[in-house]
């Protein structure tokens, strides 16, 4: 099924054909398959399941993207040879290591350099495309911003992990088994998502 999914202050928002589940709370797009950010805005504020049904989930998406502004980012899940993921902690959170794509870099180029600045740990990627690319829209003192951001698989190279904290991190470090499962547990649904993709 066609679908692309949105996290908006922690609600997930999907856009699709149908409702994933019974529990999402329905919008349905206009007769242009169009959804206004105002609309769906409202709707976040009381609901944590949002399902966009529209008959051409791309073209509304392609719309809603419209009225936001992009911010490109990228990030990269480095799996060691222990099988083991390296993880940071930010802000209290567990994460995964990611920024900004500058002016002219690539984003497999971008995510490479991220992980490097943000833990110490050189790597290279694996396969040419993104593992995946999540999408997270955010207000920034009045102006909505779409950040969509590749997500790169990449294996370990060298270097130990030292966390960034001029950044704000606080931890950088191996994570495996249980320790991976408790630190997903209390990361963000995105992070969870992503790491559930890995082809390990």
């Amino acid at each position: 099924m066609e679908r692309y999914t949105i996290y908006i202050r922690g609600t997930e928002v999907v856009i699709a054909t149908e409702p994933p589940a019974p529990h999402y709370a329905l919008i349905e797009a206009d007769a242009s398959l169009h959804i206004s950010r105002a609309k769906l805005i409202k709707k976040v504020e009381t609901d944590k399941f949002i399902a966009i049904v529209t008959p051409s989930p791309s073209e509304t998406f392609t719309l809603l993207c419209g009225e936001f502004r992009l911010v490109r980012a990228a990030g990269g899940v480095v799996v060691n040879e222990r099988g083991e993921v390296l993880m940071i902690e930010l802000r209290g959170r567990w994460d995964l290591p990611k920024g900004h794509i500058d002016e002219g870099e690539e984003s497999r180029a971008a995510a490479l350099r991220e992980v490097l600045e943000e833990t110490g740990i050189v790597t290279e990627a694996v396969g040419d495309a993104p593992l995946m690319t999540t999408y997270h829209a955010y207000d920034t003192y009045g102006a909505w911003e779409l950040k969509p951001t590749d997500w790169w698989q990449m294996r370990y190279t060298s270097g130990e992990p030292a966390p960034q904290h001029e950044e704000g991190i606080t931890a950088a470090a191996w994570c495996g088994g249980v320790v991976l499962k408790e630190r997903l547990k209390t990361s963000y649904a995105t992070i969870n998502a992503v790491v559930g993709a890995l082809e390990v």
